[in-house]
């Protein structure tokens, strides 16, 4: 598979983006600045050099001008090495102690350069030197003819403080850099505290509800501080809605239930009193009808329950092996046999009438729809999941399809309608079930189980 580094970038935290992108335009501004200073200092040395040999090439075309040239000249001082006076044909005719009487240290055309104003660079072996040198011409001319002073300086000094200022660049450069974003890391992690601070009052919102905290407000009054209270205003009104929404759905499940449980007993009766078979089956079938609904009010009430104070109302540990087992034996006049598999010793920290719920709901869809057998397990995670429990319960039912898997945990799905209807679902079991497993910090999957379905619940031990 070809890399993805769009993908791979977009996946890093925010931190360590704004960490990379602020050190990479720290280093490159301070690889511009280094190359900067370098150009600067060599140039500024360069300058000083330049103006003692001009000062000292100016002191001898005095000399030169007045016909007052002594029988050898003196190469002055400030990193002067040599100084040479030159003819028209570039002949010397005056010349320091280390300077070659008989040759000039320019070239015609370098002389010509020179003579201009240009310093000229040259192998410091025309001076018998192994360094570099610089020359700078100052013209002399006399009314007879062109003269020239040449003065050379040694360029060793310029190229080693270069150097030298290179090996500190190099130095200093990488230990500013991590300096740099260690710093940037830092900072930015305090910056985004209270965003961090925010995603975990997000996380607990999800797991509480609206109506039990809110999101942390920041001491400093910047945009982080306006966004939560913008977002703490916006769950007040969802809290209020949702609380409005939930009290109606509670109100009349309440309701219902009374006119419910008197239509059952008015139906149970007229079955008991009715002569003639067409009404004892038309009373039946009504019983079954008025079962739905009481069965639907029930869940209805259970997930207002849920969604106002939670799914689990109390903590405390529960024996998952002794509840599958009593579990187990009120089905033993199941449809069809309901058997225990491995059963492990494990123990979780929950609701123990939730987990109740969760496995008689499983059980109940998986006895609806098995054709010989439905089978619990209880397993303790190994390696990597040590700190978790398998809860699993499988049929060999018709299953669920891959494509429809998570969408069966929604409220009101239902896989096949009509089906679903005739035994009695009213889908919301699935739904409740997840509520209940999410509120313990666990999973709910469905896998195949070849054939029928594998319900494993993941819960922390």
């Amino acid at each position: 598979m070809a890399p993805d580094p769009i993908g791979w970038w977009r996946r890093r935290s925010l931190r360590a983006r704004i960490t990379v992108v602020a050190t990479s335009l720290f280093t490159i501004t301070l690889v511009l600045a280094g190359f900067a200073l370098l150009f600067t200092v060599g140039k500024s040395l360069l300058n000083t050099l330049d103006a003692s040999a001009e000062r000292t090439g100016r002191e001898v075309a005095v000399l030169v001008q007045q016909n007052k040239l002594p029988q050898q000249l003196i190469a002055g001082s400030g990193g002067v090495s040599l100084v040479q006076v030159v003819d028209g044909q570039n002949r010397v005719v005056a010349f320091s102690a280390a300077a070659d009487g008989a040759k000039s240290i320019l070239r015609d055309n370098e002389l010509t350069k020179a003579r201009l104003g240009n310093p000229i660079n040259v192998d410091g072996a025309r001076a018998n030197s192994d360094q570099p040198i610089r020359v700078v011409g100052v013209r002399a001319d006399l009314p007879g003819g062109q003269r020239t002073v040449l003065v050379a300086t040694d360029l060793g000094r310029v190229l080693e403080s270069s150097r030298l200022l290179q090996r500190y660049l190099l130095f200093l450069t990488p230990l500013a850099v991590i300096m740099m974003a260690g710093l940037t890391w830092w900072i930015v992690g305090l910056t985004l505290r209270p965003v961090a601070a925010l995603q975990r009052g997000a996380a607990q919102l999800s797991a509480t509800g609206l109506s039990r905290s809110r999101l942390p407000v920041p001491t400093a009054e910047d945009e982080i501080y306006s966004l939560a209270t913008t977002l703490n205003d916006m769950l007040d009104r969802l809290d209020v809605a949702n609380s409005k929404q939930r009290r109606f759905v509670g109100d009349a499940a309440h309701e219902l239930r009374s006119p419910i449980a008197s239509l059952r007993l008015q139906l149970e009766v007229a079955g008991r009193l009715g002569e003639s078979q067409e009404l004892r089956e038309l009373t039946s079938d009504a019983l079954i009808d008025v079962e739905r609904l009481s069965n639907l009010i029930d869940d209805l009430l259970a997930l207002a329950r849920s969604d106002e104070r939670g799914a689990m109302t109390h903590r405390a540990p529960v024996r998952l092996d002794e509840l599958t087992r009593v579990i187990v034996a009120g089905y033993a006049d199941a449809r069809v046999p309901v058997t225990l598999g491995e059963l492990a010793p494990v123990t979780v920290i929950g609701d123990r009438d939730g987990l109740y719920r969760v496995m008689v709901n499983l059980i109940d869809n998986a006895v609806r729809y098995a054709r010989t057998s439905v089978q619990l397990s209880l397993a303790p995670g190994t390696g990597a999941d040590s700190g978790w429990a398998q809860w699993c319960i499988a049929d060999d039912g018709p299953g669920v399809p891959a494509n429809k898997r998570e969408r069966v945990f929604d409220r009101f799905y239902r896989l096949d309608t009509a089906r679903s209807r005739a035994e009695g679902g009213t889908g919301l079991g699935l739904a409740i079930v997840r509520e209940i497993i999410t509120a313990h910090a666990g999973t709910i999957t469905l896998h195949d189980n070849d054939p029928g379905l594998l319900v494993r619940i993941t819960l922390p031990v």
